[in-house]
């Protein structure tokens, strides 16, 4: 009788053994197939606002003032810096604006207060440099080589100069309802109608022939290894050769 017990009690922990086993190995094939948690930030972006939905501009800078809002934000909100261009004033400039966007008014207005354009203005003409020349090639990294991931660092790393901060201004928006959307969302929205955030804009500026002839030194002054292919080095020199056409 003893003995059968003990038989019992080690099939019962040989078990036990065997379920843990089992549970270890189906918690690892849960955690492999989650993704990791990101927290992302609001990009900030030189181009038109990319809003999918309609909105109100329900408050903005200095309509207390009664002030309107300037030309140029209109322009950038309906057609981006190109539009900003066109604008007689910037005949001769090349225009960078940076955007940002968020629900605390009081850390944006902290964002704008620290902007510099010494210090941010290279990760604005980074990014429109990168732009210029990813413009409909879906992979630039093979496309140029090594020479494209470079020119984008360096280009961020060069301290520009005659780069000049504008101006500057913020709107607060508040969504409504799309009328394609499904009744359901529709209906979540009216139950919280408030949903409002601010955004801020900073113009930035820089003489055409000025920044041109930055950009050159850094196309002729860069340098390379593995040395790009042949058909590297021709598709670089056709960005290069009509680089401001659509710039």
């Amino acid at each position: 009788m003893e003995k059968n017990r003990k038989k019992q009690k080690r099939k019962e922990h040989i078990l036990i053994i065997i379920l843990a086993a089992l549970l270890a190995a189906l918690l690892a094939v849960s955690c492999a197939g989650k993704p990791d948690k990101r927290i992302l930030r609001i990009p900030e972006s030189s181009d038109a606002t990319d809003n999918t939905r309609d909105y109100l501009i329900v408050d903005y800078k200095d309509k207390d003032q009664g002030e309107a809002i300037p030309g140029w934000v209109s322009l950038f909100l309906a057609e981006g810096v190109r539009g900003v261009e066109a604008l007689v004033e910037f005949q001769d400039r090349f225009v960078f604006i940076s955007r940002n966007e968020g629900n605390s008014f009081r850390a944006l207005t902290q964002w704008a207060a620290g902007f510099s354009p010494i210090q941010d203005f290279p990760r604005l003409a980074a990014a429109r440099i990168e732009t210029r020349f990813s413009s409909s090639i879906p992979h630039p990294d093979e496309e140029y080589g090594v020479f494209f991931e470079t020119l984008i660092r360096v280009s961020s790393d060069t301290l520009w100069e005659g780069a000049s901060r504008n101006d500057d201004f913020w709107i607060q928006r508040q969504g409504i309802p799309n009328e394609e959307e499904p009744p359901e969302m529709e209906e979540a929205e009216n139950q919280n109608p408030s949903i409002e955030a601010w955004e801020f804009f900073i113009l930035v500026s820089i003489e055409k022939s000025l920044f041109a002839s930055q950009l050159d030194l850094i196309f002729n002054n860069i340098q390379v290894q593995p040395n790009p292919t042949r058909d590297q080095i021709a598709a670089i020199n056709k960005v290069k050769d009509r680089f401001y056409d659509g710039f």
